[in-house]
């Protein structure tokens, strides 16, 4: 498996997150690295477009080698450097992955580019957390399940991930409570028990999916308030990979990300793995 991690060249001002889940997940497969770095076709000017060409490729140069010797030093045993012009990242990208037959890319959770990729994306894109370290290696999966064809090519990768990395697999239901009503309209005690009811019935679904499975998987319905809380109650720990499912809409076969996956892939406090329908096998 290759990764390809997109290296803006101005990233060094906003962090190394991407670098560091670039190292973790490395070190947990064997894999080795490809640093692509997009920047914009020049200008019309001959003149303009060839001293900033020269600068812009100075600037590459110096950040690609860098994140290449930080990468090296984190202990990946094989990294390569890709530069090329777009007419825009996503678009770069998405051309590297292509050519050098990456499966996995690797990005930051901030700014336009993730989310431009979440549409356009061919393979699974894992999404660094926002801050603290990822691990040494991935010690566990855990992914997310709501009996959807999205769960059930995001298990299908975790599966397959999980035997390859020889790491433990979970899977987990959220569940997010609202904030109770006052007054509350069916009152507190129905909403409670309604609430109690369908985490019962999501368990033994878990159960079931998680019998029909190697191991099997262990299994958690996580109750909280709103997103934040119920992903927060699932309970996390450094080397934890949150996977989850996006599904293939419209006539160009884009990638969506669903208004649940992206209120997951917001409040997950850990990296996360976003499998495109189709990317899974």
């Amino acid at each position: 498996m290759t990764l390809v991690v997109g290296h803006a060249a101005d990233l060094e001002e906003r962090g190394g997150a991407h670098l560091r889940l670039a190292a973790t997940l490395a070190r947990t497969s064997g894999d080795d690295v490809v640093v692509a770095t997009v920047t914009a076709r020049g200008f019309p000017d001959p003149r303009v477009d060839q001293e900033y060409r020269r600068w812009v490729d100075d600037v590459v140069r110096s950040r690609q080698g860098r994140a290449a010797h930080d990468l090296r030093e984190a202990g990946v045993a094989e990294v390569r450097t890709v530069a090329v012009e777009a007419t825009s990242v996503p678009a770069g990208l998405v051309g590297v992955v292509e050519r050098v037959g990456g499966t996995l890319l690797v990005l930051g959770r901030e700014g336009a580019v993730p989310e431009h990729l979440l549409r356009s994306s061919p393979v699974p894109l894992a999404l660094a957390a926002r801050a603290g370290s990822p691990g040494q290696r991935v010690t566990r999966l855990t992914c997310t399940w709501a009996g959807t064809d999205r769960s059930r090519a995001a298990l299908a990768w975790a599966r397959r991930i999980s035997a390859a990395w020889d790491v433990p697999l979970r899977l987990v239901t959220f569940a997010p409570e609202r904030d109770p009503m006052l007054p509350s309209e069916t009152g507190l005690h129905v909403e409670r028990e309604v609430s109690t009811a369908w985490a019962r019935q999501a368990q033994t679904e878990l159960e079931q999916v998680a019998a029909d499975l190697p191991g099997p998987p262990d299994t958690v319905v996580a109750r909280g308030s709103g997103w934040p809380g119920a992903v927060s109650a699932a309970g996390w720990a450094d080397g934890d990979l949150l996977v989850v499912g996006s599904s293939r809409l419209g006539p160009l076969a884009r990638v969506f990300l669903g208004s649940t996956a992206t209120r997951i892939v917001r409040a997950a406090p850990v990296p996360v793995v976003v499998v495109p329908r189709g990317t899974e096998s």
